[in-house]
Protein backbone atom coordinates (compact mmCIF):
# COMPACT_ATOMS: atom_id res chain seq x y z
CA UNK A 1 0.00 0.00 0.00
CA UNK A 2 0.98 3.34 -1.11
CA UNK A 3 1.56 5.90 1.66
CA UNK A 4 -1.49 6.72 3.85
CA UNK A 5 -2.99 10.33 4.08
CA UNK A 6 -4.57 10.64 7.72
CA UNK A 7 -7.15 13.68 7.07
CA UNK A 8 -7.86 15.28 10.68
CA UNK A 9 -11.27 17.43 11.27
CA UNK A 10 -10.93 19.04 14.74
CA UNK A 11 -14.20 19.92 17.38
CA UNK A 12 -15.32 23.65 17.91
CA UNK A 13 -12.85 26.20 18.51
CA UNK A 14 -10.37 24.39 17.00
CA UNK A 15 -10.47 25.71 13.23
CA UNK A 16 -11.88 28.94 11.52
CA UNK A 17 -13.43 29.68 8.60
CA UNK A 18 -10.20 30.70 6.65
CA UNK A 19 -8.18 28.25 7.95
CA UNK A 20 -5.70 26.86 5.38
CA UNK A 21 -3.39 25.18 7.50
CA UNK A 22 -2.12 21.83 7.00
CA UNK A 23 -0.37 20.87 10.20
CA UNK A 24 -2.77 18.84 12.04
CA UNK A 25 -3.47 20.61 15.50
CA UNK A 26 -5.64 20.21 18.43
CA UNK A 27 -6.58 17.40 20.26
CA UNK A 28 -5.92 15.27 17.15
CA UNK A 29 -2.53 15.83 16.66
CA UNK A 30 -1.98 13.57 19.96
CA UNK A 31 -3.60 10.42 17.09
CA UNK A 32 -1.21 11.97 14.14
CA UNK A 33 2.30 12.55 15.82
CA UNK A 34 2.27 8.63 16.76
CA UNK A 35 1.64 7.36 13.73
CA UNK A 36 4.26 5.71 12.39
CA UNK A 37 6.04 6.62 8.82
CA UNK A 38 3.50 5.22 6.97
CA UNK A 39 1.49 8.06 7.17
CA UNK A 40 1.33 11.93 6.66
CA UNK A 41 -1.55 13.68 8.33
CA UNK A 42 -3.31 16.69 6.95
CA UNK A 43 -5.37 19.18 8.76
CA UNK A 44 -8.65 20.05 7.32
CA UNK A 45 -10.23 23.48 7.85
CA UNK A 46 -13.36 24.43 8.49
CA UNK A 47 -15.24 26.93 10.77
CA UNK A 48 -16.03 24.87 13.39
CA UNK A 49 -18.43 27.31 15.05
CA UNK A 50 -21.68 27.10 17.10
CA UNK A 51 -23.09 30.06 16.38
CA UNK A 52 -21.94 33.07 18.86
CA UNK A 53 -19.98 30.19 21.23
CA UNK A 54 -16.76 30.68 18.47
CA UNK A 55 -15.01 32.92 15.63
CA UNK A 56 -17.31 33.06 12.66
CA UNK A 57 -20.74 33.09 13.96
CA UNK A 58 -22.25 30.34 11.58
CA UNK A 59 -24.52 28.20 13.36
CA UNK A 60 -23.81 24.36 14.09
CA UNK A 61 -25.17 23.06 10.97
CA UNK A 62 -23.67 25.69 8.39
CA UNK A 63 -20.23 25.23 9.91
CA UNK A 64 -20.73 21.04 9.92
CA UNK A 65 -22.08 21.83 5.84
CA UNK A 66 -18.97 23.80 5.21
CA UNK A 67 -16.98 21.14 6.25
CA UNK A 68 -18.69 18.59 4.47
CA UNK A 69 -17.41 20.72 1.31
CA UNK A 70 -13.75 20.86 2.35
CA UNK A 71 -13.27 17.10 3.47
CA UNK A 72 -14.77 15.98 0.01
CA UNK A 73 -12.56 18.51 -1.55
CA UNK A 74 -9.28 17.26 0.61
CA UNK A 75 -10.11 13.54 -0.52
CA UNK A 76 -10.50 14.25 -4.16
CA UNK A 77 -6.63 16.34 -4.00
CA UNK A 78 -5.01 13.63 -2.17
CA UNK A 79 -3.24 10.68 -3.91
CA UNK A 80 -3.25 7.06 -2.52
CA UNK A 81 -5.57 6.01 0.73
CA UNK A 82 -7.49 8.19 2.77
CA UNK A 83 -8.20 7.95 6.54
CA UNK A 84 -10.35 10.08 8.56
CA UNK A 85 -10.57 11.51 11.57
CA UNK A 86 -12.57 13.68 13.49
CA UNK A 87 -13.08 15.03 17.24
CA UNK A 88 -16.19 16.08 18.34
CA UNK A 89 -17.61 18.43 16.00
CA UNK A 90 -15.28 17.17 13.18
CA UNK A 91 -17.03 13.65 13.91
CA UNK A 92 -20.43 15.38 12.97
CA UNK A 93 -18.39 16.43 9.53
CA UNK A 94 -17.13 12.98 8.98
CA UNK A 95 -20.28 11.43 9.77
CA UNK A 96 -22.49 13.53 6.77
CA UNK A 97 -19.81 12.69 4.55
CA UNK A 98 -20.16 8.28 5.26
CA UNK A 99 -23.85 9.10 5.00
CA UNK A 100 -23.45 10.53 1.83
CA UNK A 101 -21.62 7.39 0.13
CA UNK A 102 -24.05 5.21 2.06
CA UNK A 103 -26.70 6.67 0.53
CA UNK A 104 -25.23 6.20 -2.50
CA UNK A 105 -24.93 9.88 -3.28
CA UNK A 106 -21.20 9.77 -3.24
CA UNK A 107 -18.63 7.66 -3.72
CA UNK A 108 -16.00 5.96 -1.36
CA UNK A 109 -13.44 7.90 -3.30
CA UNK A 110 -9.77 6.43 -1.34
CA UNK A 111 -11.12 6.11 2.00
CA UNK A 112 -10.08 3.03 3.89
CA UNK A 113 -10.77 3.69 7.64
CA UNK A 114 -12.60 6.19 9.76
CA UNK A 115 -12.07 7.02 13.42
CA UNK A 116 -14.44 9.48 15.41
CA UNK A 117 -13.51 10.74 18.91
CA UNK A 118 -16.49 12.16 20.95
CA UNK A 119 -18.88 11.44 18.13
CA UNK A 120 -21.86 13.70 18.76
CA UNK A 121 -23.50 11.27 16.82
CA UNK A 122 -22.60 8.16 18.49
CA UNK A 123 -24.58 4.87 18.02
CA UNK A 124 -26.00 3.21 20.87
CA UNK A 125 -23.54 0.22 22.04
CA UNK A 126 -20.82 1.84 20.04
CA UNK A 127 -18.22 2.18 22.84
CA UNK A 128 -18.17 -0.71 25.62
CA UNK A 129 -19.22 1.32 28.56
CA UNK A 130 -21.83 4.14 27.35
CA UNK A 131 -24.99 3.41 27.84
CA UNK A 132 -26.32 6.13 26.32
CA UNK A 133 -25.60 7.61 22.79
CA UNK A 134 -24.94 11.30 20.79
CA UNK A 135 -25.95 14.37 22.70
CA UNK A 136 -27.38 15.30 19.10
CA UNK A 137 -28.92 12.03 18.16
CA UNK A 138 -29.33 9.40 15.80
CA UNK A 139 -26.57 10.52 12.97
CA UNK A 140 -26.29 9.27 8.98
CA UNK A 141 -25.69 5.61 8.16
CA UNK A 142 -22.09 4.74 7.96
CA UNK A 143 -21.28 3.00 5.02
CA UNK A 144 -20.35 -1.13 5.47
CA UNK A 145 -17.59 -0.85 3.11
CA UNK A 146 -15.48 1.34 5.20
CA UNK A 147 -14.75 0.46 9.26
CA UNK A 148 -15.42 2.95 11.52
CA UNK A 149 -13.93 3.19 15.43
CA UNK A 150 -15.88 5.20 17.83
CA UNK A 151 -13.39 6.62 21.25
CA UNK A 152 -16.02 7.97 23.80
CA UNK A 153 -15.84 8.30 27.27
CA UNK A 154 -18.84 7.10 29.33
CA UNK A 155 -18.80 10.54 31.42
CA UNK A 156 -18.79 12.72 28.34
CA UNK A 157 -22.20 14.00 27.46
CA UNK A 158 -21.25 14.73 24.13
CA UNK A 159 -20.73 11.09 23.09
CA UNK A 160 -22.93 9.21 25.81
CA UNK A 161 -25.78 11.79 27.14
CA UNK A 162 -28.92 9.86 28.59
CA UNK A 163 -31.47 8.49 26.41
CA UNK A 164 -34.11 11.10 27.81
CA UNK A 165 -31.54 13.79 29.04
CA UNK A 166 -32.01 17.66 28.93
CA UNK A 167 -29.22 18.69 27.01
CA UNK A 168 -30.38 17.21 23.85
CA UNK A 169 -33.47 19.68 24.00
CA UNK A 170 -30.57 22.38 24.34
CA UNK A 171 -28.88 20.52 21.30
CA UNK A 172 -32.19 20.48 19.08
CA UNK A 173 -32.91 24.46 20.34
CA UNK A 174 -29.45 25.76 19.48
CA UNK A 175 -28.45 23.34 16.40
CA UNK A 176 -29.13 26.18 13.90
CA UNK A 177 -28.09 29.22 16.60
CA UNK A 178 -26.47 31.86 14.67
CA UNK A 179 -26.54 35.90 15.56
CA UNK A 180 -25.60 36.13 11.66
CA UNK A 181 -28.50 34.70 10.37
CA UNK A 182 -31.44 35.01 12.88
CA UNK A 183 -34.28 34.38 10.68
CA UNK A 184 -32.71 30.93 9.84
CA UNK A 185 -32.86 30.62 13.45
CA UNK A 186 -35.83 31.26 14.70
CA UNK A 187 -37.66 29.82 11.33
CA UNK A 188 -35.66 26.86 12.48
CA UNK A 189 -37.12 27.29 15.92
CA UNK A 190 -40.44 27.77 14.97
CA UNK A 191 -40.55 24.81 12.57
CA UNK A 192 -38.98 22.32 15.79
CA UNK A 193 -41.62 23.75 17.91
CA UNK A 194 -44.35 23.19 15.46
CA UNK A 195 -43.81 19.40 14.68
CA UNK A 196 -42.74 19.00 18.34
CA UNK A 197 -39.63 16.98 16.41
CA UNK A 198 -37.55 17.38 19.62
CA UNK A 199 -35.44 14.25 20.19
CA UNK A 200 -37.45 13.70 23.73
CA UNK A 201 -40.73 14.62 22.14
CA UNK A 202 -42.05 11.11 23.11
CA UNK A 203 -40.75 11.39 26.56
CA UNK A 204 -42.18 14.57 27.99
CA UNK A 205 -45.97 14.73 28.32
CA UNK A 206 -47.59 17.21 31.02
CA UNK A 207 -48.58 14.61 34.36
CA UNK A 208 -47.30 14.66 37.84
CA UNK A 209 -45.80 11.23 36.67
CA UNK A 210 -43.99 13.51 34.39
CA UNK A 211 -42.74 15.79 36.97
CA UNK A 212 -41.06 13.31 39.31
CA UNK A 213 -39.43 11.90 35.80
CA UNK A 214 -38.38 14.96 34.92
CA UNK A 215 -36.82 15.62 38.74
CA UNK A 216 -34.66 12.51 37.72
CA UNK A 217 -33.63 14.04 34.47
CA UNK A 218 -32.97 17.33 36.02
CA UNK A 219 -30.19 15.52 38.59
CA UNK A 220 -28.65 13.54 35.29
CA UNK A 221 -28.45 16.67 33.44
CA UNK A 222 -26.67 18.23 36.06
CA UNK A 223 -23.74 15.60 36.49
CA UNK A 224 -23.83 15.67 32.75
CA UNK A 225 -23.22 19.35 32.24
CA UNK A 226 -20.29 18.76 35.71
CA UNK A 227 -18.71 16.14 33.53
CA UNK A 228 -18.40 18.46 30.23
CA UNK A 229 -16.99 21.62 32.48
CA UNK A 230 -13.60 22.26 32.99
CA UNK A 231 -12.13 20.16 36.17
CA UNK A 232 -10.89 23.73 37.62
CA UNK A 233 -12.80 26.85 37.27
CA UNK A 234 -11.91 30.16 37.89
CA UNK A 235 -14.96 32.68 38.74
CA UNK A 236 -13.20 36.40 39.37
CA UNK A 237 -11.04 35.78 42.17
CA UNK A 238 -12.48 32.47 43.21
CA UNK A 239 -11.45 29.17 42.14
CA UNK A 240 -13.66 26.02 42.25
CA UNK A 241 -12.95 22.45 41.51
CA UNK A 242 -14.91 19.91 39.59
CA UNK A 243 -13.74 16.62 40.09
CA UNK A 244 -16.37 15.23 37.74
CA UNK A 245 -15.39 17.79 35.09
CA UNK A 246 -12.79 17.74 31.90
CA UNK A 247 -14.81 14.45 30.23
CA UNK A 248 -14.54 16.26 26.94
CA UNK A 249 -11.04 17.27 26.53
CA UNK A 250 -9.46 14.34 28.43
CA UNK A 251 -8.89 11.95 25.45
CA UNK A 252 -5.29 12.94 24.83
CA UNK A 253 -4.27 12.78 28.75
CA UNK A 254 -6.17 10.58 30.72
CA UNK A 255 -6.20 6.75 30.51
CA UNK A 256 -9.21 5.60 28.94
CA UNK A 257 -8.92 1.31 28.71
CA UNK A 258 -7.80 -1.16 30.84
CA UNK A 259 -3.93 -1.17 28.98
CA UNK A 260 -3.69 2.50 30.50
CA UNK A 261 -3.93 4.05 27.02
CA UNK A 262 -5.67 7.81 25.97
CA UNK A 263 -8.36 8.01 23.74
CA UNK A 264 -5.73 9.44 21.23
CA UNK A 265 -3.43 6.56 21.48
CA UNK A 266 -6.34 4.25 21.22
CA UNK A 267 -7.17 5.67 17.88
CA UNK A 268 -3.71 5.69 17.07
CA UNK A 269 -3.57 1.99 17.28
CA UNK A 270 -6.58 0.81 15.36
CA UNK A 271 -5.29 2.98 12.42
CA UNK A 272 -2.39 1.23 12.41
CA UNK A 273 -3.88 -1.79 12.49
CA UNK A 274 -6.15 -0.80 9.70
CA UNK A 275 -2.99 -0.07 7.52
CA UNK A 276 -1.56 -3.37 8.84
CA UNK A 277 -4.15 -5.71 8.13
CA UNK A 278 -7.15 -4.20 6.59
CA UNK A 279 -8.29 -4.32 3.00
CA UNK A 280 -6.12 -2.86 -0.21
CA UNK A 281 -7.93 0.45 -1.73
CA UNK A 282 -8.11 1.86 -5.13
CA UNK A 283 -7.24 5.22 -5.58
CA UNK A 284 -10.08 7.04 -6.80
CA UNK A 285 -11.50 10.75 -6.36
CA UNK A 286 -15.11 10.97 -5.09
CA UNK A 287 -17.52 11.96 -7.35
CA UNK A 288 -21.30 12.45 -7.05
CA UNK A 289 -23.90 10.37 -8.28
CA UNK A 290 -26.03 11.28 -10.64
Amino acid sequence: MSQITVLAVGGTGESHPDDRRTEVSGLLREVTDTLDGRFVARWVGYPASYGPVAVGGLSYRQSTAVGVRRVIEAVAETDGPVMLIGYSQGCTVIREVLGHIAAGDLTAGGIAAVGLISDPEQPDGAVPGCRGHGVSGPGPATPDSIPVLWVGHPEDMICNASDDSFIRDIADLTRWMSLREPSTWLGKLWELLRNNSFQNATKTRLSVRQWRTDLRRLRTAALEVLGYLPARMTWGRVRMSNPRGGRHVAYATEPLDAGGLTGCQVLAQWIQVQATFGARYTRRAPTRVA
